[in-house]
């Protein structure tokens, strides 16, 4: 639980930054970029490893191979279209949208991973799901094709941790990080050509930052779905919501309309019904 709390924290903090940055880089270089920067501080830190050898070989043939590389793939088609749903919507409505991943997450898994879910794991994901659609109402401002860009990454990334579920015996928190950054420069790095735009030096650190941001939310939600059911962690996802409220306001000194504090508020009590201490 709280290593999934603090991924949302982290998350959501390092997609707030990446909206920042998509005013002057595209959406997938920022993502080629935080691959890039996290394998070179891999192999940085390998030049001091008495067994670099051995680590770049689980790098370049990893156990489980085609597993975690299709793992890999989801995690950067999920992060490359986060970044840019956050770069089209605001962060508060963006992270709502992204509340499909945890209905997403416990319909996988009881379907792929056969986990049981009770009836108020149900109910606190349907809670989340009405204050997303509270959040997004149709009719309303959000309701745009811009909207289903947030949902496709959320769809994306849900994949990706019942993927990290499944191989679980065969690849540890970093085993899933550092396939990830190989796959964002493999995948990636045939656009740069068309895509690139040369940053400035404040970029380039904003850029860093957001990177080690991003590893450090990606060590932790790696180490909870190993740790424990999807279903179960799926509500925590929900805390993301909190901290987007305080990263609109902190960083974007924006406050969100009526609808969306509604739709938090749903959201908020989906994870108190789960956390609510069961009666032995």
């Amino acid at each position: 639980m709280l290593l999934t709390l603090a991924a949302g924290l982290l998350y959501t903090l390092g997609y707030a930054l990446a909206k920042i940055l998509s005013d002057a880089l595209d959406p997938v270089q920022i993502t080629f970029l935080r691959s890039a920067i996290v394998l070179a501080g891999w192999g940085a830190w390998l030049v001091v490893t008495a067994d670099a050898g051995a680590a770049v070989r689980r790098l370049l043939a990893p156990p489980r191979a085609m597993d975690q590389r299709l793992a890999a793939a989801m995690l950067i088609f999920s992060t490359t279209l986060a970044v840019l749903g956050y770069s089209l919507v605001p962060v508060t409505e963006a992270s709502a949208l992204g509340f499909t991943a945890p209905i997403i997450l416990v319909v996988l898994g009881a379907l792929v991973l056969h986990e049981r879910v009770t009836p108020r794991r149900w109910v606190a994901v349907a809670l989340g799901f009405a204050g997303m659609l509270v959040v997004v109402r149709p009719g309303g401002e959000l309701f745009t094709c811009a909207a289903a860009v947030p949902v496709a990454a959320a769809l994306t990334y849900a994949l990706y941790q019942v993927m990290t579920r499944r191989i679980r015996g065969a690849a540890d928190e970093w085993d899933a990080t550092l396939q990830g950054a190989l796959a964002g420069v493999v995948l990636l790095a045939p656009a740069m050509p068309w895509l690139w735009r040369a940053p400035a030096m404040a970029d380039v650190a904003l850029v860093v930052l957001y990177a080690a941001v991003q590893t450090a939310a990606l060590l932790c939600i790696a180490g909870a779905v190993r740790r424990a059911e999807v279903s179960g962690l799926a509500p925590w996802h929900y805390s993301r919501i909190v901290f987007a409220l305080g990263f609109d306001a902190l960083l974007f000194a924006r406050l969100p309309g009526a609808w969306a504090i509604a739709g938090c508020a749903l959201i908020a009590a989906g994870g108190l019904v789960l956390a609510w201490p069961r009666r032995r």
